[in-house]
């Protein structure tokens, strides 16, 4: 099963972090995010499930560093049981040596969305 490690920077107005892994499993993409303040308080890790068919694109983009993968859900509710403030999508930071894993992922979940 494929796992991809991600981050959200800036939660709590810049003091928090989330890490977490990325997978799918059957019709769901699960989340397992630890939020992480002031680099010392970490809180428990808390697994959130999103049903693939209530997203409307996934899109990778790549950078130097850090890609980015931007998931946007049909309704903007399922952003809020995420960590940090998300306006139209969430944006989960990749690091490089995960690109190939990303890159398959988001490949999977469009294969699945143009069903």
């Amino acid at each position: 099963m494929l796992s991809l490690p991600f981050e959200i920077p800036d939660v709590h107005a810049g003091f928090s972090e989330a890490k977490g892994v990325l997978r799918m499993e059957d019709e769901f993409l699960v989340f397992q995010v630890q939020t992480v303040t002031l680099g010392m308080f970490k809180e428990d890790p808390e697994t959130i499930k999103i049903e693939i068919g209530a997203l409307i694109d996934v899109r990778h983009e790549r950078g130097l560093f850090r890609d980015k993968l931007y998931i946007r859900p049909k309704k903007l509710q399922l952003l809020d049981a995420m960590p940090g403030k998300h306006l139209l999508e969430l944006r989960l930071k990749i690091r490089r040596k995960h690109r190939a894993s990303a890159l398959i992922l988001v490949d999977s979940l469009r294969r699945r969305l143009n069903r």
